[in-house]
């Protein structure tokens, strides 16, 4: 049986993901080869090298692929690494994010049957509801619905270079149980556990906030945000510490004045939030943010002896989301974030509309 093991990602949390399934399966030891292809995004590839000390052997490609371009100028880098990973036996590949067609088109391509998708964060649900269990947990998923004449066009691009893709199972590993589904493996954050186990912990010092980058999508306005961080700091009143974990595609700069007005202290990382907690010890008494997955990974992590609290767009704010894609026209944006928030309640996470 082949020793190689390939891993394909747009982000730390993929990543995280992915490692954690080598931990909770015992393949550590195997050689690892990572396409990143986070380069749209520089905090992105800082945390992402910090993880790759985390595995013992790891041979890394950078993939770019050019944006607003035609089809055969996305495909072409991409086809290239393709044929390059054909040299090699792999024994599993796992894969970050289906909206990344690049992603499915490799695992198709390559002679290897253990496909497994890793979660990209809370967007798992959405993806489970409107494309894999449609699909039949079989890949290639189409994304959008396009005409058919686009989908040919594509396929014959792919054939000239030499992509022909075979049709896939795949199984999912998540931190979300999906109790209908098979084909599910349950991530129960083995090594965030094992980290904090490992690690003299200081509780209840600090309460925190996990930022998002809603503003800089769109998402919420910025008044509406500044609203969010001053009730969670009215929350827990002024005498608690309350630290605010910058997201890695935040605009840190326009928010530092507002946070340190209202007592902030401000912490930004070159690796996930849970894994700066779990190596530093730090066991918040609460923690605030949007629709985050570090909400719900934390009541993992602290079996749930944790009170975290989300933030929940507004139905005007949602209403707006309605004609946004979430990378595929199968769903809106909307969805994907109420996809989240019929979750909340599972896991004792309260929620708070602002």
């Amino acid at each position: 049986m082949s020793n190689n093991i390939l891993i394909l990602i747009t982000s730390p949390f993929q990543y995280w993901c992915a490692q954690e399934f080598l931990h909770q399966h015992s393949l550590l030891d195997r050689r690892i080869t990572v396409i990143n292809g986070a380069s749209f995004c520089a905090n992105s590839m800082i945390q992402i090298d910090r993880l790759h000390r985390r595995l013992v052997t790891v041979n890394e490609k950078t993939l770019v692929i050019p944006s607003n371009t035609s089809l055969d100028a996305r495909i072409a880098p991409y086809a290239s690494i393709a044929h390059e990973l054909n040299k090699h036996d792999f024994e599993k590949v796992l894969i970050g994010d289906l909206r990344e067609i690049w992603m499915q088109d490799i695992a198709c391509f390559l002679d290897c049957s253990d496909i497994i998708l890793v979660d990209d964060g809370a967007a798992t649900n959405v993806f489970v509801e409107k494309l894999i269990a449609p699909s039949n947990f079989k890949l290639p998923i189409a994304l959008h619905s396009q005409s058919e004449s686009r989908r040919h066009e594509a396929t014959k691009i792919k054939e000239q270079y030499g992509l022909f893709l075979k049709g896939k199972e795949i199984s999912l590993f998540s931190i979300f149980p999906f109790p209908h589904y098979p084909n599910t493996i349950q991530n129960g954050l083995s090594v965030l556990k094992q980290l904090f186990s490992n690690t003299t912990v200081k509780a209840n010092e600090e309460c925190h906030f996990i930022g998002s980058p809603v503003v800089e999508k769109g998402i919420v306005a910025e008044l509406e945000y500044y609203d969010i961080l001053s009730h969670a700091r009215t929350e827990i009143g002024k005498n608690t510490k309350l630290t605010y974990f910058a997201h890695r595609a935040e605009a840190l700069e326009t928010k530092r004045a507002y946070l340190e007005t209202l007592g902030f202290d401000i912490e930004q990382h070159d690796e996930p939030y849970e894994l700066v907690c779990a190596t530093q010890g730090r066991k918040p008494s609460m923690i605030f943010g949007m629709h985050s997955t570090s909400l719900f990974n934390m009541k993992i992590l602290l079996d749930g002896k944790i009170r975290a609290v989300c933030y929940k767009l507004n139905n005007r704010a949602l209403s707006h989301l309605e004609e946004k894609m979430g990378g595929s026209d199968k769903f809106s944006l909307r969805e994907h974030i109420e996809s989240i928030y019929k979750r909340l309640n599972e896991f004792s996470i309260e929620s708070q509309i602002v």
